[in-house]
């Protein structure tokens, strides 16, 4: 019984410090929106949705993950993107993080899923984009060969 008290204590205390008492809605990054590691982005969201409601917590983060074709997602908790930065801002900007390619990132304001981006696309440093984005690496090379396209 002890265990059980235990661990909704934690729980009490855990799930504030994930979620908000409030929702924003991410407006950008977008469904169609492509970023590519290393560049620099910003990610805005709709204060004005807020309504005039205090956050909770009004010191930010944003956390990056990715969400299956059934709509479950991965987020990447341990480490935030983002983070240390007023709610009532409406966007930050960052350095995209070195991530495999893909077409299902998307990123969370403060750790809720009410907060979510639409998937987007990240370009990694896994993907060849042709002879423009890298001319150190000829297209038919064995290195090329071996990297996977980018996302069109």
């Amino acid at each position: 019984m002890h265990l059980y008290v235990l661990i909704l204590a934690l729980a009490a205390a855990i799930v504030p410090a994930l979620c908000n008492s409030v929702a924003v809605s991410v407006t950008l990054p977008t469904k169609g929106t492509v970023w590519k590691v290393g560049e620099a982005q910003q990610i805005q969201w709709d204060v004005p949705a807020l309504h005039g409601a205090s956050p909770s917590n009004p010191i930010a983060r944003i956390i990056l993950g990715t969400i299956n074709p059934n709509g479950r997602m991965k987020l990447m908790y341990e480490t935030p993107i983002a983070s240390g930065f007023p709610l009532l801002g409406g966007n930050v900007n960052l350095t995209v993080p070195s991530v495999p390619t893909g077409k299902n990132y998307i990123v969370c304001v403060f750790g809720s899923t009410r907060d979510i981006s639409s998937p987007f696309t990240i370009i990694g440093d896994d993907a060849d984009c042709g002879p423009y984005d890298s001319p150190q690496i000829p297209l038919l090379s064995p290195a090329a060969e071996r990297r996977p396209a980018c996302p069109s």
